[in-house]
């Protein structure tokens, strides 16, 4: 976070997806320089083109257990590490949901100034100020509204590798404190590079630390399900980014980091 703008992160993705054409707000939602990148990130050349087609991939598979949880009847949706996000502004299934969007206040402001005026799909949205070192991520959202005794769907994209394994843990065991019985996540992370992708992910991880956001958590498949059953959290589904492009029928570039996207249901007591 720099001069009480989003993070660079949160501005590249937002390039993606406008550029990926997934999100009608992504646009205007982008902090100038970046919105040239999502110009040029169209191109099927473009330097941008694999983070284009993750976030295409990655938006829409998280898209999925989020409507399927509203049309069931949730209708809470906590979306940790917010940033540019614009769920609640074009899913019509959040109609009857209050979303609750946890973020770094700076990230937030520019938000809403850039959606200033126009009305969200969501019945409510209400903006969380949180830092996931420092911040009691509990007490924020029991001031905020949130109702433990009513099922959440949680979002927590994009977020976990600049997390130390211990913060992914404690947030975690916030969340399920807080999931009552029918609640979901939705959440991506980095494995381990594997040999085909290793070379990206390299790369990737050394210009974030140049910009001041380094990776520090890449967990493998076995270690974040370990920190998922430690937590109180069911698997459901665990797939990678080729693997979630085939069942979406979409492209899967070959030089795209391999991020998993995962969905857990809060066990049962």
């Amino acid at each position: 976070m720099r001069g009480g703008r989003p993070s660079i992160t949160a501005s590249l993705v937002a390039a993606a997806r406008a550029a990926a054409g997934v999100d009608p707000f992504a646009t205007r939602l982008v902090p100038h320089p970046f919105a040239l990148l999502a110009r040029v990130g169209r191109g099927r050349w473009s330097p941008m083109a694999p983070l284009v087609a993750l976030m295409r991939v990655r938006t829409l598979a998280i898209d999925a257990p989020v409507q399927e949880a509203a049309r069931r009847g949730v209708s809470q949706l906590v979306i940790l590490g917010a940033g540019l996000c614009a769920r609640a502004w074009r899913l019509d299934e959040l109609r009857d949901s209050t979303v609750y969007e946890v973020d770094h206040p700076a990230t937030q402001r520019h938000k809403r100034s850039r959606l200033e005026g126009l009305v969200p799909k969501a019945r409510d949205v209400r903006f969380v100020p949180v830092d996931f070192e420092r911040d009691d991520l509990q007490r924020a959202l029991d001031q905020s509204g949130h109702d433990t005794g009513a099922p959440t769907t949680w979002i927590w994209e994009g977020v976990t590798p600049y997390l130390t394994r211990e913060a992914i843990a404690s947030t975690l065991a916030a969340v399920r404190a807080r999931s009552a019985e029918g609640s979901t996540i939705a959440l991506t992370y980095y494995p381990p590079s594997r040999r085909h992708t290793e070379p990206l992910l390299r790369t990737t991880a050394f210009a974030v630390r140049l910009l001041g956001e380094p990776f520090r958590a890449l967990l493998d498949t076995g270690a974040m399900h370990d920190l998922l059953a430690r937590s109180g959290f069911e698997l459901k589904d665990d797939a990678s980014y080729v693997e979630l492009a085939e069942r979406l029928g979409l492209p899967a570039t070959w030089s795209a980091i391999d991020e998993r996207v995962l969905v857990a249901a809060a066990a049962r007591a």
